[in-house]
């Protein structure tokens, strides 16, 4: 009978090699969570401009309904907005109905960070926005009907964090839905000291996303 015997007598691993193993997972694991990191936004981004018309839908429903669109439910936030992130719960809550009694679709991310400004850059911000204006409204004359604005605060994969400029719209290049009014002057382009002053209004100031609904 032939007996084979295992000349590696120490087959376990040794400090060393543990920390290096859990080192290389470690890399392993940081690697792939960066690359899904771009898909992630992706899909994010699908889901805000999928959630986008369907509220813009509700909206249509209920003006035809009522003859005007929804006013603003509290709780609101800086500049009187209805925002999603203040109470998710109570955000468009007039809409249920046309959502089959479900609640208004909010922003995936839906939060903001401390420090947050309407006019400027807004990474970290997520949220959606609604608003009714009055007429006269000051920047816009042109408008002579009550009016609403939707809009999302931040598209994760469409826009350059550091975008907007500090008192500035977002670029022309962006090809995203803007809502404007009023004169911007020679150049097109309506800044915040503009709008300030009663000449125009761009609402890429303060959202990568808006859409104005006129009744």
């Amino acid at each position: 009978m032939l007996i084979y015997k295992n000349k590696n007598k120490n087959l376990a691993f040794t400090l060393i090699e543990l920390l290096v193993v859990i080192a290389v997972i470690g890399l392993l694991s940081s690697i792939v969570l960066v690359s899904l990191g771009p898909v992630r936004e992706k899909a994010r981004d699908a889901r805000r401009l999928q959630d986008v018309p369907q509220i813009v839908k509700a909206l249509q429903l209920y003006w035809a309904d009522n003859g005007e669109y929804p006013e603003k439910t509290p709780p609101t936030e800086a500049g009187n907005w209805e925002t999603s992130d203040a109470n998710p719960d109570q955000f468009m809550e007039y809409l249920a109905p046309y959502f089959g009694g479900s609640k208004t679709p909010v922003d995936p991310v839906n939060k903001r960070v401390e420090g947050f400004s309407f006019f400027g850059p807004r990474p970290g911000n997520y949220f959606y926005a609604y608003h009714r204006y009055t007429v006269p409204y000051g920047p816009c004359p042109e408008m002579k009907t009550f009016f609403a604005v939707l809009a999302i605060n931040n598209l994760e994969g469409f826009v350059p964090p550091d975008l907007p400029e500090e008192g500035m719209p977002l670029p022309v290049d962006i090809k995203l839905p803007r809502a404007v009014c009023g004169d911007p002057g020679p150049d097109g382009i309506c800044t915040v000291a503009e709008y300030e002053a009663g000449q125009c209004r761009d609402w890429s100031q303060e959202f990568d996303y808006s859409i104005m609904l006129t009744e």
